[in-house]
């Protein structure tokens, strides 16, 4: 079963669609048009049937370690890889494959049909990467806007309508810091309700950049991950979303080292917000360059995390629809009480629907401990270290 698009937006991106394909005609950005299928042809894809373990642009030899780290998912070519060699590798781990398809040029131009259709027929090929963070400032670019960007989301439109008839879901990243600006709201959620992508990701990385780990937000505090989720789950009317986690200081002279309970924590609270996957960004710029520089001490957390998320991914998926299983956020309201909706701060919340009952994760945001009474829930003083996660059916289970 797949969802419904939306069409609430199109009066407004029906007109800047109208420019981006004069740009195409134009010659700026020149698609091959074969096939095409109209957005009401073919209506959304679910999420995948499966939690998504994913890892961004790794080379060959580094795939068999990320295999067995638990990852399950590989997005993207690394930079200088030859496609059929990087995918054969893919392959031969048994990793599902996120990327732009064989047979296209760097503007999604089709200029090999043969290759382009047989890289179509590939089982473990998951879904189509569109471009990524497509709001980044073009080369002289002033400001986050729709002229101002790197790919507006007309020109989006664009290339995704053409990828839309692939059989493929449709896969984009976007910075998480311009969903969680309030000032960009309006490019970002055009962005987000694309009539013909799919699935969609968001990246943040508070503790390489150095900023807080927490962010209050639309009355309610939850980490950067947190609230992009729930901003593109209503932007987009719902669709699956996957929560990149930065696992190193990628830059010598910004941020931090990522502790084992800030990884936890952005972690669980991308589950409880309703990712549909995680992917782990490992690169290293400075002071050298490494596709993957994960430190030791978070590649137990890592394996630990995806044994934990095995056991609980039936309660977590919907192994026959797709994607996630329908859940419940309760948000964490720094001065209100506790209600159906929301839970006192630092916590966190969501539960989920299953024939055993009603399944609960908890999170503390807080650096500190805390203890938290639900009587919904049958919580009464329950004690959480800093950043801890609690889960299970019963109070006894969760205390």
């Amino acid at each position: 079963m797949r969802m419904e698009r939306s069409w609430s937006k199109l009066g407004r991106r029906d007109a800047l669609k109208l420019a981006a394909l004069a740009s195409v005609a134009a010659g700026a950005l020149a698609i091959t048009r074969t096939s095409s299928t109209s957005a009401n042809e073919r209506p959304l894809f679910p999420g995948p049937s499966f939690f998504v373990k994913g890892v961004y642009q790794q080379p060959i030899e580094k795939m068999a370690e990320w295999r067995n780290r638990g990852v399950n998912t590989i997005f993207t070519v690394n930079g200088g890889a030859n496609l059929i060699t990087w995918t054969n590798e893919a392959m031969k781990q048994g990793l599902y494959i996120v990327r732009a398809p064989a047979g296209v040029d760097e503007q999604y131009r089709v200029i090999d049909r043969v290759a382009f259709e047989q890289d179509l027929r590939n089982p473990l090929l998951l879904a189509i990467a569109l471009v990524d963070e497509p709001s980044n400032l073009k080369p002289g670019g002033a400001g986050i806007t729709y002229y101002d960007v790197t790919v507006p989301p007309a020109e989006v439109d664009v290339v995704a309508r053409e990828l839309s008839s692939s059989g493929k879901p449709l896969w984009i990243n976007h910075v998480g810091n311009h969903i969680n600006n309030v000032y960009l709201e309006k490019i970002m959620s055009d962005y987000a309700d694309s009539p013909y992508v799919d699935w969609l990701a968001q990246d943040s990385y508070p503790v390489a950049s150095g900023e807080d780990i927490t962010l209050d937000l639309d009355d309610y505090t939850s980490t950067p991950q947190g609230h992009s989720i729930d901003r593109l789950l209503r932007w987009s009317g719902g669709r699956p979303q996957f929560s990149f986690l930065g696992v190193t200081k990628f830059n010598a002279d910004v941020g931090r080292d990522m502790t084992p309970e800030e990884f936890r924590l952005l972690a669980w609270s991308s589950i409880i917000h309703g990712a549909t996957g995680i992917i782990y960004f490992s690169f290293m710029f400075s002071p050298q360059f490494s596709y993957d520089a994960t430190p030791e001490n978070l590649v137990g957390e890592i394996k630990m995390l995806h044994a934990q998320i095995d056991e609980i991914e039936p309660i977590l998926m919907d192994k026959d629809k797709g994607g996630r299983r329908p859940w419940i956020l309760l948000k964490s309201a720094r001065g209100q009480a506790s209600g159906p909706t929301s839970l006192p701060y630092p916590f966190e919340a969501c539960s989920i629907k299953t024939d055993r009952g009603e399944y609960k994760i908890i999170l503390n945001l807080a650096n500190e401990p805390a203890e938290l009474t639900y009587e919904p829930w049958g919580l009464t003083k329950v004690s959480f270290s800093p950043y801890q996660c609690k889960r299970g059916y019963s109070a006894k289970e969760i205390t």
